[in-house]
C-alpha cells in the first residue's frame, strides 16, 4: 500500500482540499490527521472492519477502547443514550477542545467522545459524513506523532493517507475524564488537569425550568447568556470559562426534543442560535448543581418544590404571574413571550446572576 500525502495549510485551507482524505475515511480507509493536541489515526466508527484494521495497524489491544471524534456537538445525542448534567457542564466548559469525555453506556464500558477545536480536523470529519474513531497516531507504547513526518515514520505504507497540516500546537494527548454519577474520574491529564476542572465546577450555575424545555426555558437560557455576555463584555462562548453556566430543563420534557420552530426563528432575529438545543427533563443531580433555579411560572415552581423539598430555598419564579406558554401559538405570541422574558431578566435577574 502506498500512503498518500495531502499537504494542507491549516491557517488558510479551502474545505474542498480535504475531500480526497474525507472520501478515504468514508470508504473505510485509515487516515492520519492533525488535531490541536497530536496527530490521530482516523477510521469510520460505523465500520467494524475499518476499526479492526486500525487496531491491527496500531497494535492496539482489543480491550482498549477507542474514542470517537465528532465535527459538531449535536452529534453527541446520536451516539449516547444520555448526557448527564455533569457531562453537559464539561462540554460547556471545554468543548471544542482537548478533553475526551467518557459518557455512560456501552454495557458499562462507556463511550469516549472528543470534539476537537482544530478547524481542519472538524472539517475533515464533517466532510467524511461519519463519526471517526481516532486514537493517537503512534504504535502502542510509543509517543504520539506531532507532525506528519512522525505519522509516516510509524505507518508509511500501512495506512491509506495522511493529511499534513504541519506541527500541532499542544503536542500532548487530550485529557480524558470519565463521568461517574455526579462526579468524574480523571483517567489522563493533559493541558486540562483534574484540579483545573474541579476549580471550574465551583462556578455559578443558573437553571431555567418550564414544562417541555422547547420554548420558554430555552429562550430564557439563550437571552440570559446574551445579556450576561454583554454585561461582562465577553463572547457568550466564554461564559463558562468565567464560571457562569446557564442551563434549562423541563418538568415534563422529552429528552432530545428540538426547540419549537417559532422559538428558533424569534431567537435568530435577536442574533441568537438555539437550533442545536435539545430538550432535557429536570433531574435531581441537575437541580442539586444549580445555585439558582428560575421557574417560568408559579406552577413550575410549585412542582419543583413538591418534587424535591431540598431545593426549595433556591427555586424562584421569574415574575409574580409567570410567563404565558406560547406552545402551539402564533409567531407573534412567541415574540411577545421572548420580549416579556427579556424584560424580566433585565429588570430583576441580570444583576442577581452577576452577583452570585
Amino acid at each position: 500500500m502506498k500512503t498518500q500525502i495531502f499537504k494542507v495549510d491549516p491557517r488558510s485551507f479551502r474545505p474542498e482540499e480535504l475531500d480526497p482524505a474525507a472520501r478515504i475515511l468514508a470508504h473505510d480507509g485509515i487516515v492520519g490527521f492533525p488535531t490541536e493536541t497530536v496527530y490521530g489515526l482516523g477510521a469510520n466508527a460505523h465500520n467494524p472492519e475499518a476499526v479492526h484494521n486500525l487496531r491491527l495497524v496500531k497494535d492496539r489491544p482489543r480491550d482498549k477502547p477507542l474514542s470517537i471524534h465528532i465535527a459538531d456537538i449535536e452529534e453527541v445525542g446520536t451516539l449516547v443514550d444520555e448526557i448527564p448534567p455533569l457531562a453537559r457542564t464539561l462540554m460547556d466548559l471545554y468543548w471544542p477542545g482537548p478533553l475526551t469525555i467518557i459518557f455512560p453506556g456501552n454495557a458499562g464500558e462507556g463511550i469516549g467522545i472528543r470534539f476537537p477545536s482544530h478547524d481542519m480536523a472538524r472539517e475533515l470529519i464533517r466532510r467524511s459524513g461519519v463519526p471517526i474513531v481516532a486514537p493517537s497516531a503512534n504504535l502502542s507504547g510509543d509517543p504520539p506523532a506531532i507532525d506528519a513526518a512522525g505519522v509516516l515514520a510509524a505507518f508509511d505504507g500501512k495506512i491509506d493517507a495522511v493529511v499534513d497540516g504541519g506541527r500541532v500546537a499542544i503536542r500532548q494527548a487530550s485529557a480524558v475524564a470519565r463521568i461517574a454519577g455526579d462526579d468524574f474520574e480523571m483517567l489522563r491529564e493533559g493541558i486540562i488537569t483534574e484540579d483545573m476542572i474541579r476549580r471550574a465546577l465551583k462556578g455559578k450555575t443558573v437553571l431555567f425550568v418550564c414544562t417541555g424545555n422547547t420554548c420558554r426555558s430555552p429562550m430564557a437560557e439563550a437571552i440570559m447568556r446574551k445579556l450576561l455576555a454583554e454585561r461582562l463584555a465577553i463572547p457568550a462562548a466564554d461564559l463558562a470559562q468565567k464560571g457562569y453556566r446557564i442551563h434549562s430543563a423541563g418538568v415534563s420534557a422529552f429528552s432530545g426534543s428540538l426547540a419549537s420552530r417559532h422559538a428558533v426563528e424569534v431567537m435568530r432575529e435577536r442574533g441568537i442560535d438555539i437550533g442545536g438545543h435539545r430538550a432535557r427533563p429536570i433531574t435531581r443531580a441537575l437541580a442539586a448543581r444549580a445555585d439558582l433555579i428560575i421557574a417560568l411560572s408559579p406552577n413550575h415552581r410549585s412542582h419543583l418544590v413538591q418534587w424535591d423539598r431540598n431545593i426549595a430555598p433556591k427555586v424562584e419564579q421569574i415574575s409574580e404571574a409567570g410567563i404565558s406558554d406560547p406552545i402551539g401559538g402564533t409567531r407573534e405570541m412567541y415574540e411577545d413571550c421572548a420580549n416579556e422574558i427579556e424584560e424580566e431578566l433585565r429588570a430583576h435577574w441580570l444583576d442577581r446572576v452577576c452577583a452570585l
